[in-house]
């Protein structure tokens, strides 16, 4: 794998939402190498609102939205119960920063180890970059 499919929870497009991933407005999708980066889609988080704290309907939801993109990679500042449940479909990175820009370049510093994340299939753990 050469390039990852990135979702990138916002609220502003710029920055990380403050709220946990699956609260965000929208996700900015993003296809990522090594060395370069394109956004390919914004897409409207539509995802039910939770009924109780880590609601695996919510979970379902936010996968539906960003699985027809083929994302792999979810990356935010913060997730809540639902994290465990992500992470068996998915690569799920905490950043240690705000600023989406830097994030992508933390993405493409960390490729390889993401793409080794990924290859564990459901047995995957969250990375922190």
């Amino acid at each position: 794998m050469n390039k990852l499919i990135v979702a990138f929870a916002t609220d502003n497009k710029q920055n990380f939402t403050k709220a946990h991933f699956g609260e965000a407005k929208e996700y900015l999708i993003y296809e990522i190498s090594k060395t370069e980066s394109k956004l390919i889609a914004t897409v409207t988080n539509k995802s039910p609102v939770e009924k109780m704290h880590g609601d695996p309907n919510k979970a379902k939801g936010v996968a539906s939205i960003l699985k027809p993109y083929g994302v792999k990679v979810l990356i935010s500042t913060a997730f809540g119960r639902n994290i465990t449940r992500q992470q068996q479909k998915f690569v799920v990175i905490l950043s240690n920063t705000q600023i989406i820009d830097e994030a992508i370049n933390n993405i493409q510093n960390n490729f390889d180890s993401i793409i080794d994340e990924w290859n564990k299939g459901e047995e995957r753990n969250y990375l922190r970059i």
